[in-house]
């Protein structure tokens, strides 16, 4: 069992009850009335707080299960984005604190992704380097979008610098907020939505200039990076047609591979041996999505199923997340 998983969801019990004491006047909450407690956000299904979602012992049972010896642990979109400055600055610290605290007692088997309060930058700044420098979070966990403003918006580029800086990559996780008119029903916020804004998101990251302006910028993409594979080839030839594209950006978005990392969690095999084929094995990070309805079930075996050399399926299942997350004391990958 060596496998490192990249993309888990986590709540801890002090974030809970924040969210359960602090979150109605907002819309969010912790409803206790039914078999399971159920988690409230707005902008978000209700969750049912199944045990591997706050339970340690559940979880490590989990991974045992499916052969993944190290986890990330993060939270889930809407993040905490929907509540006020100042309590969203408090749930951030206080998630985090609760994250790193099982990072402690489990050094061995978790690691954790900082959640930030993005809603005020200032205060998301300050939390990125306590979490970072004090807590020995491993990387920071962002959606795509903060209440309507996507990540390359001005406004958060102090963020990506104070990550490249400190060498830490950004796990960014897809949120609902393109299209919702069209995607309200049927589940396809999460099937067809949420794949199309991580898309949307990498093209703005590499058109922006961000990428350009911050070379060390790290980025580690959900769900394989969305349609973004199955759409390079199309960007790429929109990028040589189109002269304003290439004024916006030096190279074509082909060229900015090596800022970004994919996860394994597209529930396919031939979608995930496409997307290994397009961006490179040395890009791929496992991923399970657990505990959500959404995660992939058994997301070695995937992989597995592969057929790839075994240098190869090492570096998917492990090796790369291992450099990225500095499992093993090293300095994380650069591009």
């Amino acid at each position: 069992m060596s496998a490192v998983d990249v993309h888990s969801h986590f709540f801890p019990e002090a974030f809970l009850r924040k969210v359960e004491q602090e979150g109605a006047p907002h819309g969010a909450g912790v409803r206790r009335d039914g078999a399971l407690p159920t988690l409230f956000m707005p902008g978000h299904p209700p969750v049912p707080l199944f045990p591997e979602f706050v339970d340690l012992s559940a979880r490590l049972a989990y991974l045992d299960a499916r052969g993944i010896a190290v986890q990330a642990l993060s939270l889930s979109p809407p993040m905490v984005y929907w509540a006020p400055p100042r309590l969203g600055a408090e749930l951030a610290r206080t998630f985090n604190d609760g994250i790193a605290e099982v990072c402690r007692t489990y050094a061995d088997r978790f690691v954790g992704l900082a959640t930030l309060p993005m809603q005020d930058v200032e205060a998301a700044l300050r939390e990125t380097e306590r979490a970072v420098r004090e807590l020995g979070m491993r990387g920071l966990y962002l959606a795509t979008s903060v209440n309507g403003r996507y990540l390359d918006d001005p406004t958060f580029e102090p963020v990506w610098q104070m990550a490249a800086e400190l060498e830490v990559p950004v796990f960014v996780h897809p949120t609902t907020y393109m299209g919702e008119d069209v995607l309200g029903r049927f589940h396809l916020f999460n099937t067809i939505g949420f794949p199309t804004e991580t898309a949307a998101l990498v093209g703005r990251l590499i058109y922006s200039g961000l990428l350009d302006r911050h070379p060390g910028v790290r980025v580690v993409l959900a769900h394989g990076g969305g349609v973004f594979p199955f759409l390079l080839g199309r960007l790429d030839h929109a990028h040589r047609s189109r002269q304003e594209l290439q004024d916006a950006a030096p190279r074509p978005p082909s060229g900015y591979l090596d800022h970004f990392y994919f996860d394994t969690v597209v529930h396919g095999d031939g979608a995930l041996a496409y997307v290994v084929r397009t961006v490179g094995v040395h890009r791929m990070v496992l991923g399970s999505d657990a505990p959500y309805d959404m995660a992939d079930d058994d997301p070695v075996g995937r992989v597995q199923r592969l057929g790839l050399a075994e240098a190869q399926e090492r570096a998917v299942l492990a090796e790369t997340a291992r450099g990225l997350l500095r499992l093993d004391g090293q300095g994380g990958q650069k591009p």
